[in-house]
């Protein structure tokens, strides 16, 4: 917390501390666990399911394309691996963008609340 922050926590009345208290930062792991309530909640639990799924097929995936002989089986089976592999990674970029989504949602509540705080002064 910076020394400006600090001095207007410091001349915000219980109540405007109480109401900023909701839009405090959670940290990265507070943004995820936000992922998994609200409207996109039921979505993001199933892309959940969906990347643990695609993680285990990576692994089989992967022990197959090392322990098989044929030229033809070994591609099928890297091809698969690496498929699997991209799916993962789009899911989680997916689940990063509506993470910063939901930070810059309430970085605006915030300034909202500033500038309706300041309009009644």
């Amino acid at each position: 917390m910076s020394k400006l922050d600090k001095l207007i926590e410091d001349a915000l009345t219980a109540e405007d501390q109480a109401l900023c208290a909701q839009f405090e930062e959670r940290g990265m792991l507070g943004d995820v666990a936000t992922l998994f309530g609200g409207k996109y909640g039921p979505w993001n639990i199933l892309t959940m399911i969906i990347q643990i799924l695609a993680f285990a097929g990576v692994l089989h995936a992967g022990r197959q394309f090392v322990v098989v002989d044929d030229m033809a089986a070994l591609a099928r089976w890297g091809a698969l691996a690496a498929l699997l592999f991209a799916a993962m990674s789009f899911i989680k970029l997916m689940r990063w963008r509506q993470a910063h989504a939901n930070r810059v949602i309430r970085e605006i509540k915030r300034v909202e609340l500033q500038l309706a705080r300041a309009g009644k002064s």
